[in-house]
């Protein structure tokens, strides 16, 4: 009787399997506008129930319930490290990540004039975001600028510097920042001005598309 009790508990005894990720989205790169779709599959028993958390500086953001995440008309402020959790509390979940990268054209983001007297240096500055990483080019009256004596051009990342040493009265006015990359491209004006009663100098920045966009530069008037 008891061999036979014994038997009956065995074959109706339920076995359970930690939560196990067999298979997930590799990383990608993708273009601004693309639908994206990552897959996280999992395996155990119970069936683990599966959530997406998109990880960033300002904190983690769950998105989706379930083993697929749709993202249609993917934003560059929705790039980054995406959490794959599958878990059913039978031990520790399984987690695994994919990388999104979001390509996107430059857009300049601060264009700096420079005040500046004859014989002392002047410093325009530009700054772009871009993935891609965009590249620099300088413009003054549709001739590229290169460096040249009294001209340093300057590139740091995402920053590019044109450096006017010893300004002269030819040295005043109008220069073009360029940034580029496979995407597009954004330019901006700055200027290199001596302050003159009169005279208002503004900034602007124009895309490919011809779109003027004012950026947060003062406008200079002589007192």
């Amino acid at each position: 009787f008891n061999l036979k009790k014994s038997k009956v508990a065995s074959e109706g005894k339920i076995s359970v399997v930690p939560a196990n990720i067999y298979r997930v989205s590799e990383d990608i790169t993708v273009n601004e506008g693309s639908n994206v779709t990552l897959s996280c599959l999992a395996n155990g028993r119970p069936d683990p129930s599966i959530t997406w958390r998109l990880l960033n500086p300002s904190g983690e953001e769950t998105l989706e319930v379930g083993e697929y995440l749709e993202i249609y008309g993917i934003m560059r402020t929705q790039a980054g490290r995406y959490e794959c959790k599958a878990s059913n509390d039978v031990a520790t979940p399984d987690v695994k990540y994919v990388n999104v990268v979001v390509n996107y054209p430059p857009f300049i983001k601060l264009a700096k004039s420079s005040e500046t007297q004859m014989g002392r240096l002047g410093v325009l500055q530009c700054d772009a975001t871009a993935v891609p990483k965009p590249e620099f080019e300088w413009y003054r009256d549709d001739k590229r600028l290169s460096n040249m004596q009294g001209i340093t051009i300057q590139i740091v990342g995402t920053r590019t510097l044109l450096l006017v040493a010893n300004v002269t009265e030819d040295d005043y006015g109008n220069y073009t920042c360029v940034a580029t990359n496979r995407l597009g491209r954004h330019n901006a004006s700055v200027f290199l001005y001596s302050e003159r009663p009169g005279m208002v100098y503004w900034s602007h920045c124009e895309s490919k598309h011809d779109q003027l966009i004012p950026l947060s530069v003062p406008n200079f008037v002589g007192s």
